[in-house]
């Protein structure tokens, strides 16, 4: 079992099974240390698998941590905070409720890079087992609610305002009412039936309506392990990560992915602000905001990260620093192309990132998704139809067995 772009990721009891989970506990106790912290989301699978990720720190000889339902940037603030070796979230993100998954953090609560997860990997087929290990309990989100706090600008600035909160069904529920709370806000949890059922920041528009409907001042939309954010303003609308990171804007250099809407590089560069565009992933994010100086950077779908914020993608830190800047959400200035996407099963292609120049200054990717079994293709444009209609030469000739249209293809 390798793992992709964010973890591994796959059916709980089918792909991500408690012996899967064991191995990767093993793993990453063997390769990163004895001193392993460990959360999870809501899913109905996860505290048989966080049993398993346990066992198996225990008998590589490590102390297993079990904080229990905890975001995933909570997980990476207490790794870095507590000095541990690792962490080891159990989650599928923002996957659907009966998947599940593992992402393992390093020292310092960051995302793993290529070489260290395929030494992961490796790890994951011995089974040798040693002695003096140890697991506790320490379940609680206090001290990341603690940690936020600090890390955010000062004072009760929401106070007055009524917040909804969508926590897509999640683990951020319980510190995201606190920390709502904790600003000044009047808080509504918007009720999900399970994990990224309709809600949270996958699914915005049940949350958009509510906001229009019950005059809420704004909606804070989390994914089902918060570490994607999306806001809504008070006329209910959606403001994905590109129009966050415009709010958030910090030239001289920002950090975007192959997603990255067009309108907002052009809106950048207006401003003379440079855009860096990666691979898709966070990880991927943060390794180029490192290496270009950058100190602020994200994805589309909400990871959204800053150089002097947590160590991993945190949607409630991202969400609030933006209602922090810009407390109208105004996202005058910045005019997002239309893009036209679709996702293609069952397609037989060899790994793909690739971005493309087409007619007219539009842009189409198109890339193998790292999480699910999809092609994802995308074409944006300045004009509606043009999209839609690119989108579909493009599925065309995808059929056909091509590898690009419109012209050559340029670096992602």
């Amino acid at each position: 079992m390798t793992f992709g772009t964010d973890g591994i990721r796959g059916r709980a009891g089918d792909v991500v099974t408690a012996a899967l989970a064991w191995s990767v506990g093993h793993a990453a106790t063997c390769v990163l240390g004895r001193d392993v912290w460990i959360a999870r989301d809501t899913r109905e699978s996860g505290p048989e698998l966080v049993a398993a990720v346990c066992a198996g720190v225990v008998a590589a000889g490590g102390r297993a941590t079990d904080l229990g339902v905890l975001p995933t940037p909570g997980l990476a603030i207490r790794v870095r905070d507590e000095g541990a070796d690792a962490g080891i979230m159990v989650t599928a993100s923002h996957n659907p409720p009966e998947d599940n998954g593992l992402k393992v953090l390093g020292r310092g609560g960051g995302k793993l890079d290529g070489a260290v997860l395929a030494g992961l990997s490796a790890a994951m087929l011995v089974r040798a087992e040693a002695a003096g290990g140890a697991g506790r309990a320490l379940a609680g989100v206090g001290p990341y609610v603690e940690a936020l706090l600090a890390a955010l600008p000062p004072g009760r600035w929401l106070e007055g305002k009524r917040i909804l909160l969508d926590s897509g069904g999640g683990a951020g529920t319980e510190a995201g009412y606190a920390v709502l709370e904790a600003l000044g806000a009047w808080v509504q949890v918007l009720t999900a039936q399970g994990i990224n059922l309709d809600c949270g920041a996958v699914h915005p528009r049940r949350a958009a309506g509510a906001v229009l409907v019950g005059g809420y001042d704004a909606g804070v939309l989390l994914d089902g392990d918060a570490d994607r954010i999306a806001l809504v303003d008070e006329r209910g609308r959606i403001l994905d990560g590109d129009a966050l990171l415009w709010l958030c804007r910090r030239g001289p250099t920002m950090v975007g992915t192959v997603m990255t809407n067009l309108g907002l590089e052009r809106a950048l560069a207006a401003e003379g602000i440079s855009l860096v565009r990666t691979a898709v992933g966070d990880a991927n994010v943060a390794a180029a905001m490192l290496e270009t100086g950058a100190s602020v950077g994200g994805e589309p779908s909400g990871h959204i990260l800053y150089a002097d914020g947590p160590p991993s993608a945190d949607a409630l830190y991202a969400g609030l620093r933006a209602l922090h800047a810009a407390p109208t959400l105004s996202t005058a200035g910045f005019r997002p192309a239309f893009q036209s996407s679709t996702n293609l099963r069952d397609v037989r292609l060899p790994a793909l990132d690739l971005g493309f120049v087409t007619e007219a200054g539009g842009r189409a990717v198109v890339r193998q998704s790292g999480t699910e079994a999809l092609v994802r293709v995308m074409v944006e444009h300045d004009d509606r139809l043009t999209a839609d209609r690119l989108v579909q030469e493009v599925v065309a000739l995808i059929g056909a067995g091509q590898a690009w249209f419109g012209g050559a293809p340029t670096d992602p």
